[in-house]
């Protein structure tokens, strides 16, 4: 399933959870590994910003170059150190560099590249790395958030096409001997069905979306899946049901969230469901 695997490290923010659960998958599909350091620019600008007044273009290109030296000493001592370790005592096959530049910028340029399954990557709250591309990318993307249970909770929702997550879920499940925990959220602050081509229907009543869930459901049933139901936010009502499980992944699809709480516009839905939650996501784009 995962057979290539590319885990962005930003110089903003290192996990090493992040390598140890590229080592769990990569063990576990046979995959090849590709490890980027991501030298952020932001910081030499602002760096460069700070000095211009006070410094020559020469001194400012000195203080850049020696900023670049101390970051990939980072990258050299720290991260690739540790990962060759890793990767070399599990026999996994991986490459590594480091490139400047933007972090959602290089790994959108990487994707272009060569062609991946996933994506393995740390979530920095309250830092300054720019996360935009995770409303773009075509493949999957796991943020790593360390420990908890060997348990998955399979997000499935009215804003969602739900093709995908419960048959990945499933197999996951299976192939890691984890629990499995299938949740059906009934969204009723965005009151619209997503069809299985991803497109949203017009406005329905509550009792509309609730009928439409418990057939998904049902149907679920039918194929020997327990599924629970919830209504309310989906944020909310996912972080929730994680919480109470401490679950160990939670598994969400394409969710099409527009409408939030009194109507007011929702953007950047997985990145507010990242930085909300404390637990590991696999988004299935």
């Amino acid at each position: 399933m995962f057979k290539k695997i590319l885990v962005p490290v930003s110089s903003e923010f290192y996990s090493k959870d992040v390598l140890n659960r590229c080592v769990f998958l990569a063990e576990k599909y046979k995959s090849t590994v590709d490890l980027v350091y991501i030298i952020e620019e932001k910081t030499l600008n602002q760096t460069k910003k700070r000095s211009d007044a006070h410094r020559t273009y020469h001194d400012i290109i000195e203080t850049e170059r020696d900023i670049m030296s101390k970051q990939r000493q980072t990258a050299d001592d720290i991260v690739f150190e540790y990962s060759e370790s890793l990767f070399t005592k599990n026999n996994i096959p991986y490459d590594h560099r480091v490139i400047k530049g933007e972090f959602s910028v290089v790994i959108s340029s990487e994707l272009k590249k060569q062609e991946y399954d996933l994506i393995i990557m740390g979530y920095g709250r309250g830092c300054m790395i720019n996360y935009r591309f995770l409303d773009n990318v075509d493949i999957p993307v796991w943020i790593e958030a360390g420990g908890h249970r060997n348990s998955i909770l399979a997000v499935c929702s009215n804003l969602a096409p739900n093709q995908k997550v419960p048959d990945i879920s499933r197999r996951l499940a299976q192939e890691w001997e984890w629990d499995l925990y299938m949740l059906y959220v009934t969204d009723i602050e965005d009151a619209v069905k997503v069809d299985v081509n991803g497109l949203r229907s017009e406005r329905k009543t509550k009792s509309d979306l609730l009928f439409d869930g418990q057939n998904f459901v049902n149907d679920m049933i039918k194929k020997g899946i327990d599924m629970r139901t919830r209504q309310g936010s989906l944020e909310n009502e996912t972080i929730k049901a994680a919480r109470e499980l401490e679950a160990g992944l939670v598994i969400i699809g394409r969710e099409q969230k527009r409408r939030g709480k009194f109507g007011f516009p929702v953007r950047k839905f997985k990145q507010k469901m990242a930085d909300r939650c404390k637990y590991s996501l696999l988004f299935i784009n």
